[in-house]
Formats: C-alpha cells, sequence, structure tokens
C-alpha cells in the first residue's frame, strides 16, 4: 500500500479527518446524552486532535501495513504521547482540560484503555478506513487538491482565531473565577479565625467570671460560717450567763426561805415564852 503523499495531500487528509473525527465525537456524545452536542475547540465541524492523531498514526501505521502486531503497538505508543502532549498544554493555555480519565492513572490525560483504543484505531485506520480517503485524495486533480487546499485553509484558519481568543477570554474568566475564590477563601479563613478570636476571648471572659463568682462564693461562705460561729459562741456564751444568774437566784430564794423560816420559828419560839 503506497503512502508517500505530497504536502498539499497529506493537508487534505488532516482536514478529512478533523471531519470524520467531528462527525464520530459529535454522535457519539450527542447519542450518550440525548441531545445535540458541538464537540470540539473549534465553531465549526472539525477536531484538529483527530486530524493530528490520523496524520501521526499514517505516518506510524502505513509502513507496518503488512506488521499487525508492529503497526499495533506503535499507534498505541504514538498516539498516547500525542493525547498526553495535547492534553497538558490545552490545559496550561486555555486552564481547561478538553477530556479526563481521572478515574484511571497519569494525571487524568490518558489512561490503558484508551491507549489500546489506540491501538486497535491504527489498525482499522491503516487497514478500512483510510483506503477511501485515499481513493479521494488520488482521485483529485492537483490544481483543485491546491484550491480545496486554500479555501478549507482559510476557514479553519478563521475559526482557529476566532475559538483561541474565544478560549483564551474564557481562560481570563477562569483565572478571575479562581482569584475570586481564592479572596473568598481568605476571607472566609480571616473571619473564621476573628470568630474563633472573639469566641476565644469571650471564652476567657466567661472563665474569668466564673472564678470571680467562685470566688465571692466561697468568700461569703466562710464569711457566714464566720457569723455562724461567732452567732454560736454569743449564744453559747448567753446560754451560760443565763444559768448562772438563774443559779445564784435559786440560792438567792433559798437563802431567804430559810431565813424567813428562821424569823417565823424564832417568833413563834418567842411567843410560846409570853
Amino acid at each position: 500500500m503506497g503512502y508517500s503523499y505530497s504536502a498539499p495531500q497529506w493537508l487534505l487528509v488532516f482536514f478529512l479527518y478533523c471531519v470524520l473525527g467531528w462527525c464520530f465525537e459529535t454522535t457519539v456524545v450527542s447519542v450518550k446524552q440525548r441531545h445535540f452536542v458541538n464537540r470540539g475547540f473549534l465553531r465549526g465541524p472539525m477536531l484538529p486532535i483527530y486530524g493530528f492523531g490520523a496524520v501521526l498514526l499514517l505516518h506510524v501505521s502505513l509502513p507496518l501495513y503488512d506488521r499487525p502486531a508492529a503497526l499495533f503497538f506503535a499507534s498505541m505508543v504514538a498516539a498516547t504521547i500525542f493525547e498526553y502532549i495535547v492534553g497538558v498544554v490545552m490545559e496550561k493555555l486555555f486552564k481547561v482540560k478538553y477530556w479526563d480519565y481521572s478515574e484511571h492513572r497519569f494525571r487524568g490525560y490518558i489512561c490503558l484503555q484508551s491507549s489500546l483504543c489506540w491501538g486497535f484505531l491504527g489498525l482499522i485506520l491503516a487497514r478500512f478506513i483510510h483506503r477511501p480517503v485515499e481513493w479521494v485524495i488520488a482521485a483529485l486533480p492537483f490544481r483543485a487538491l491546491l484550491a480545496v487546499d486554500v479555501l478549507w485553509s482559510a476557514a479553519f484558519l478563521a475559526d482557529v482565531i476566532v475559538s483561541v481568543r474565544a478560549a483564551l477570554d474564557l481562560a481570563r474568566v477562569l483565572e478571575e473565577l479562581d482569584r475570586l475564590r481564592e479572596q473568598g477563601t481568605e476571607l472566609r479563613q480571616e473571619l473564621s479565625e476573628t470568630a474563633l478570636t472573639r469566641l476565644t476571648n469571650l471564652s476567657y471572659r466567661v472563665e474569668e467570671a466564673a472564678g470571680e463568682l467562685a470566688e465571692r462564693t466561697r468568700d461569703a461562705r466562710e464569711e457566714a460560717q464566720a457569723r455562724t460561729a461567732a452567732a454560736a459562741m454569743r449564744a453559747a456564751d448567753l446560754r451560760e450567763d443565763i444559768e448562772q444568774r438563774l443559779d445564784e437566784a435559786k440560792d438567792e430564794l433559798a437563802a431567804r426561805t430559810r431565813d424567813a423560816r428562821e424569823e417565823a420559828a424564832s417568833r413563834r419560839a418567842a411567843a410560846a415564852k409570853h
């Protein structure tokens, strides 16, 4: 199978696979989401990653057309490296991840399943898909080929310029959103720290008030206990004084009673003599 193409023919190969890739991916995603989804970076019906990927796979696979195993592994490795580089560069430039294998390894840009698909795609591309494309390229006269390339290149470049501007605007918006998100996080953290400081100060004040209240309560309890003890001592002294006075009064009463009895006995004795 021949694969010696001129530069205009490779350019047309690139554009044709951009369109075929857009048709394939848009169809798959639209069916999954049950509504039309214009996939890709550009506004028009082209996915450049499929064009570049097809050109890369054809350069790798066509020389290995008669060696299927080597074709499979060469396509898998080349396309995986290409996919990783494109994913990293586009995310760095436009701050958007256009595909994501986060549930797999390698930072979400590539995964084993995708690499295996690239290998099979290299086989299918070289043996089946590229045959009608090659027929179209070979059938076009050179002038018609140049005209198609020029017109398609003009439309492609215009679409790229518009889409890149839009993507850069989106990247700036995303950066601004990230900046605002960071400011919001800092403000939230500052408010949290301020609230925590206020709560800490309030806790200290509550602890100080609780300590002061406990101290005052303890002083009041000690004062009440001291007053109670003093009152008890005074009551004991008063009781002792009353008991002493009662004893003195009893003794005095007994003495007076005795004296009165003696005086009465003396009077009765004197009256008996007379």
